[in-house]
């Protein structure tokens, strides 16, 4: 029924189309700041006597058709600068002139804050804001770099409504409005980008480097014309054109990085070019960064669970963690626009990020499960344990991992009076490799009575405690631990993505308004296919005193741990003489692997109108999706299992290829309406249907069953039956821009969803005609819903009596509940109640001062099988500061200080009611400091 009644409010958008106006005028000019050097994107120019508004682009021109002859007046809109009216005229029907608009001739230019520092950046973003048809937000490159973000993932968090999950303290993932990042879509220049992820859809942002971007924009409504297949909302990264300056733009940042924790420094550095030739003709643009960080954390994790049922509650298997990294974090992207002529442009553009992380892994494992409980000396909040047959494991992972993305696009513009067609041809490629990755183990049985202790006063930070003596020396005796195993991984994930798109465009009036109908098509075909390659190997030659090495860790007593270069060669020297385990590795290695296509056509057909304050814009999109999947079904029988009547008389491992496939057509209705209640307050409203397909990893026909030698089968299952997640979305908001230099924003939003797919676990079924007893897979959840307000306040606080603070803060305010199979109802996974960002800035006399407090609530992060075994991450709240000052417009150094308060990253079960530790990870506080170079 939503459906339906947007396609009938779209319809009615259509109908008012009865023929294209015979004018062809055309007022094709440009909006500058006082300088005339720099465009003033977003800036509005609106025709008094027809209606009309063009927006300002990244060059900043604008171009409106449809004229007929006579005298005409724009009226040039821009935040930050007083509204202008100038007089044109058009003297023939086929005429065409060419204005140059001046904005902000008042304000002196050596401190030009219309265009410069945090005042600028808030004009920018503001202007763009309120020029769109459809709920944005945007972040300019100036005041991305007023921040100490690394990469674009944390320069998107800024944004309202936005909330990043991180990776060892650096973010990654981006959560739009509470929502998992796999049901966002990003995109580079218009390019929708692929993952390197090995199962998801998500893309990692941390893979591109901050310093090169122009601008960050979040859409969260849909247009037609964008792909259906998002709904949280589309991150659309932006890099510069050289046709967005009139000469010559260089910057250029180095920069020296510092890891508290690790005590170790690190390096950055970038360089930004653009020029145009030939008359302006032709633009060229380039940017390069090159970062090299050196960080760590210790992080204090719980396996198993914890055990409430005793007399005291104690973690069963207790991990101690250190981590030691090297990210290094390559981009470069190079842009060409030639103007052929006034009515024909053309573009090629490539972006190419390669991000490296080399990470070694030292963990102490301690199974006080398999110790015997001592109830008569355990109390209070002690735990006591005596061992028998209690394993400590001291391994170590030594991994480098390399992802890769390039994105190209080839495409024009072509203009015929009333009409525009415009076309595309892009090839997307995202790579992930773990080559040569090896974990290695090293395990002590304790079986003579040893006595463990566990404190749980604090049960987010439990403390061991060893009995001293005898069990203290064999706990940090090296020479205990013997070699337990090796595994080699070579893991591969690639995903390409060819494209092709056209989409016309005609001005035309309707009746006595203005507007446009618009229609095109667009084709993609995708491939993702994930190869591991996994072997295991056993030794019991080599002992851990051997290869021994001492690591600080702030959260305990480590004791030794195993040094990765002296392993790894000693690995490698003696690879001849190890014993290969083949049942093991081939298990994993076919279990793992599957390749999934994926074609998408779509066509579109929306229309716009404008009645004076009214602008709609509606449509309907129509997208049909093809899909086939191969994999393995990978069955382990062990020794003296019974298979088809048969008793094994060894392991035996059972491999056969599998395949799927799945097609549909999806019809996406959407309607945006934006109104102007006065000059400065804009309401919109918005319905779009868009969809989100499942996870490559998610629908392979992958299969792992094993059997083991008392014929009881467990088994993992993928699942190519699911149907793809469905979103009606709604979205009203106000926008109230007071004085020209401020905005006040509250919207509110609502996503109403069917076929969730979610991780499900069975007992005692029959799947595939063969039982279980114990099976994981995927299902569709029948519905989930998720609504939030969200609020925005900025403002240039020129009413102090201090000139030059600014202030912001944003928050979104949000509730989902989602059914499982067994009728429990949660909240969707990794979706806070909360999320908040908090900024006050200085911007005067070269100083450049801005302290950010960004925070969110705890989210379900994992769903188990019931609300006592459910993983939530708790609540983060993080202080960034950064500092600037300019000593001229060309020479600038700054420094910024990141999680100054050393916020740890906290997850925890609640097995009896309590937030119970299952991580515990710190990362301490990093610095950033350096010159930047602007001419």
């Amino acid at each position: 029924m939503k459906k339906t009644i947007a396609m009938l409010g779209t319809a009615s958008v259509l109908a008012l189309a009865a023929a294209t106006a015979a004018h062809a005028g055309t007022i094709a000019g440009r909006v500058t700041d006082a300088s005339e050097t720099i465009g003033l994107e977003g800036a509005t120019v609106r025709i008094v006597e027809t209606g009309q508004t063009a927006t300002v682009g990244a060059d900043g021109t604008f171009r409106v058709t449809g004229l007929a002859a006579g005298d005409y007046t724009l009226r040039v809109s821009y935040i930050g600068a007083d509204v202008r009216e100038v007089s044109v005229n058009l003297a023939t029907v086929s005429d065409t002139v060419s204005p140059t608009i001046t904005l902000g001739d008042d304000v002196d230019y050596v401190e030009n804050i219309l265009v410069m520092g945090q005042r600028g950046a808030l004009n920018s973003a503001l202007s763009r804001q309120r020029a769109n048809d459809g709920n944005v937000a945007v972040l300019s490159s100036d005041a991305i770099g007023q921040f100490p973000d690394e990469n674009v993932a944390e320069a998107a968090r800024r944004a309202v409504g936005v909330n990043v999950l991180n990776d060892q303290g650096e973010g990654r993932f981006v959560s739009i409005r509470g929502l998992d990042p796999n049901l966002v879509s990003t995109s580079i220049n218009g390019v929708r980008l692929v993952s390197p992820e090995a199962e998801d859809r998500q893309v990692g942002l941390d893979v591109i480097d901050a310093d090169v971007l122009s601008s960050v924009v979040i859409n969260k409504s849909l247009l037609p014309n964008m792909d259906g297949d998002s709904v949280g909302g589309n991150v659309e990264i932006e890099t510069m054109s050289g046709l967005d300056v009139d000469g010559m733009y260089l910057r250029a940042r180095v920069a020296g990085l510092y890891s508290d924790l690790e005590q170790e420094f690190g390096h950055r550095g970038s360089i930004n070019w653009a020029n145009n030739f030939m008359d302006g003709r032709l633009g060229v643009a380039g940017s390069l960064s090159y970062q090299q960080r050196v960080f760590g954390s210790d992080s204090f994790e719980v396996d198993g669970g914890w055990d409430v049922d005793e007399s005291v509650a104690f973690p069963n298997e207790v991990e101690m963690r250190n981590y030691q990294v090297t990210r290094e974090r390559t981009t470069a992207a190079l842009n060409f626009d030639y103007r052929v002529n006034n009515d024909l442009s053309l573009y090629a553009r490539t972006t190419w990020s390669d991000f490296s992380d080399q990470e070694t892994r030292n963990r102490v494992e301690i199974k006080f499960e398999d110790a015997e409980y001592d109830d008569v000396n355990s109390s209070g909040n002690l735990a006591v344990f005596t061992a028998d047959e209690m394993e400590i494991d001291r391994d170590v992972k030594d991994r480098l991992e390399t992802q890769t993305i390039f994105a190209s696009d080839f495409g024009g513009e072509w203009l015929n009076g009333n009409t525009s067609i415009d076309w595309s041809l892009s090839y997307v490629y995202a790579e992930e490799a773990e080559p040569n990755r090896l974990d290695t183990d090293f395990s002590y049985e304790f079986e003579n009575g040893e006595l463990f202790t566990v404190d749980s006063t604090n049960p987010l930070r439990p403390e061991l405690g060893f009995g001293g003596g005898i069990t203290t020396d064999r706990v940090f005796d090296a020479s205990n631990y013997e070699n337990s195993g090796y595994e080699l991984t070579n893991g591969l994930s690639q995903d390409r993505e060819y494209a092709a798109a056209i989409n016309v465009r005609h001005d035309m009036d309707f009746g006595t308004m203005p507007g446009y109908i618009q229609y095109g098509v667009r084709a993609r075909t995708r491939d993702k296919k994930f190869a591991l390659d996994f072997d295991v190997y056993d030794d019991d030659s080599l002992l851990l005193s051997d290869v021994v090495r001492s690591v600080e860790y702030g959260q305990g007593p480590i004791g030794p741990v195993a040094d990765p270069s002296q392993v790894r060669d000693y690995f490698f020297s003696n690879l001849g003489n190890l014993d290969y385990v083949g049942i093991d590795s081939d298990i994993d290695s076919f279990g793992a692997s599957y390749r999934v296509e994926e074609d998408v056509m779509a066509g579109y057909l929306m229309g716009s109108v404008e009645n004076g304050p009214l602008r709609l814009v509606g449509g309907v999109r129509v997208e049909q999706t093809d899909m086939a999947a191969r994999g393995y079904e990978t069955f382990l029988a062990e020794e003296d299992a019974t298979v088809n009547g048969v008793v094994l008389t060894e392991d035996t491992v059972f491999v056969t290829p599998t395949s799927a496939s799945d097609d549909y057509t999806d019809v996406l209705p959407s309607i945006l309406a934006r109104y102007e209640l006065t000059d400065n307050v804009i309401v919109r409203g918005a319905y779009f249907a868009s969809i989100q397909r499942p996870n490559p990893g998610q629908f392979a026909p992958r299969i792992l069953v094993e059997q083991n030698d008392n014929n009881e089968v467990e088994g993992e299952f993928g699942n190519p039956d699911l149907e793809r997640l469905e979103a009606d979305n709604f979205d009203v908001s106000i926008e109230w821009y007071p004085n020209n230099d401020a905005v006040v924003y509250l919207g509110y939003f609502r996503k109403d969803l069917d076929n969730v797919i979610a991780g499900v676990g069975y007992e005692n079924i029959t799947l595939n005609g063969r039982f279980f007893d114990e099976a994981t897979s995927f299902i569709n959840l029948p519905e989930a819903e998720v609504s939030g307000i969200e609020f925005n306040y900025q403002q240039a606080l020129d009413f102090l009596p201090v000139e030059g603070f600014i202030a912001g803060f944003n928050v979104t305010a949000s509730d989902s509940e989602a059914t499982l199979a067994d009728g429990r109802v949660v909240p969707l996974p990794r979706q806070s109640d909360s999320v908040w960002n908090a900024v006050l800035g200085y911007d005067r006399a070269g100083w450049d001062l801005r302290a950010v407090v960004s925070s969110r609530s705890e989210y379900l992060d994992e769903i188990r099988g019931g609300a006592d075994e459910d993983r939530w991450v708790l609540e983060h709240t993080q202080l960034d500061l950064s500092a600037k000052y300019s000593f001229n417009d060309t020479f600038q150094v700054f420094g910024d200080l990141k999680n100054v308060t050393d916020e740890p990253y906290r997850a925890v079960t609640r097995p009896d009611g309590i937030d119970r530790v299952e991580q515990f990870e710190e990362y301490g506080w990093s610095a950033v400091f350096g010159v930047r170079v602007t001419y």
